[in-house]
């Protein structure tokens, strides 16, 4: 039977038991696990003798080695270079940052485990202004200090348009014709040709493409005191800075639509506290923000095999394509549909 044939209970109990299996590769003494999360990953809490954890189990086919190994890569340097709180990988007993483990009717899996970062994580609805200009600087600092010239076999996806939205995308649906409706599959591929236009690949010597996050949710950021901590870097890649602005403001357009005004600002003037240059970009910005809807509609499909997306994906998927049709016209993302 398929992993997506089960029922989420089983599934979860399935992932249970590789955690318990894989994590003596580590030797952290006794522990206890509790799950944190599982959509494209599943991702566990560990309380041990030697410390805190967080334990993440790729799912099958989702990552390669070396686009893993680079994913690690990156959060070593931003760790040795940068004043930034990012994840840190713990090295297994066998010296690696990773381990590869291939339970029976799974296929293999990748797994990782950081140090787990203390603090507060807080609901998209709880942030505040203040805490949105900290993002924003914090983003603009990851962008300037964290950039690096990686070793010839680092490998993270381009984020540019063809890698958003092409073949290679890390969001690519092979058959996502089959998914939609026809309106619904028109209006993707008419916010996709107005995207291209805001997506022009940039001078490789230009300042406006580089190492991103690329998927800066309330819930991928912790309060430290008086710093803040991006966690989950699996999406990082090649892409333009100002789409790392672009999942949380997404976010806060469908969870704070209220004050949605006040808090774009904020994020926008700690950003620019760091990057002045970024400036002249803000008019692109309501475009990012779409791109990032379209992506989350992508995101659906290929998340069916998880049974609460599935229940909810054609209403979510419908209430979605209505408000990109909607920015067609108007040129803003107004957002009504749920955030999961």
């Amino acid at each position: 039977m398929q992993l997506n044939e089960l029922s989420l209970q089983r599934q979860k109990t399935l992932f249970e038991t590789v955690a318990a299996q894989v994590l003596p590769q580590w030797q952290i003494g006794e522990y206890k696990i509790a799950w944190v999360s599982y959509s494209t990953n599943a991702v566990f809490a560990v309380e041990a003798a030697t410390g805190r954890y967080i334990l993440r189990l790729h799912t099958p086919g989702r990552v390669s080695e070396k686009a893993l190994r680079s994913e690690l890569i990156w959060l070593r340097v931003i760790r040795q270079r940068t004043d930034l709180i990012a994840p840190m990988p713990v090295s297994a007993s066998d010296g690696q940052w990773f381990a590869a483990f291939s339970p029976p009717s799974i296929g293999k899996l990748h797994c990782v485990l950081f140090e787990r970062i203390a603090g507060e994580s807080k609901p998209a609805s709880a942030l505040t202004a203040e805490d949105l200009r900290k993002i924003g600087a914090c983003l603009g600092e990851l962008h300037r200090a964290a950039q690096f010239d990686p070793p010839a076999d680092f490998e993270r996806h381009h984020l540019d348009f063809d890698g958003l939205f092409g073949i290679a995308s890390p969001y690519y649906v092979a058959d996502e014709c089959a998914l939609l409706t026809p309106e619904q599959s028109e209006i993707f591929r008419a916010v996709m040709q107005r995207l291209r236009h805001a997506m022009t690949q940039p001078d490789p010597a230009g300042d406006r493409f580089g190492l991103i996050h690329a998927d800066l949710l309330a819930k991928n950021l912790i309060f430290a005191d008086d710093k803040i901590a991006a966690l989950d870097f699996e999406y990082c890649g090649w892409g333009y800075f100002l789409y790392d602005l672009a999942p949380l403001l997404w976010q806060l357009k469908g969870d704070r639509a209220s004050d949605y005004p006040e808090l774009e600002a904020a994020l926008w003037q700690g950003y620019l506290s760091v990057r002045p240059e970024a400036e002249k970009e803000r008019a692109s910005l309501e475009d990012f923000i779409a791109a990032r809807q379209l992506l989350s509609c992508r995101w659906l499909l290929q998340n069916l095999h998880l049974p609460n997306v599935r229940a909810m994906a054609p209403a979510l998927l419908q209430a979605r394509a209505d408000e990109l049709k909607d920015y067609l016209s108007a040129g803003l993302l107004l957002r009504r549909s749920a955030t999961l």
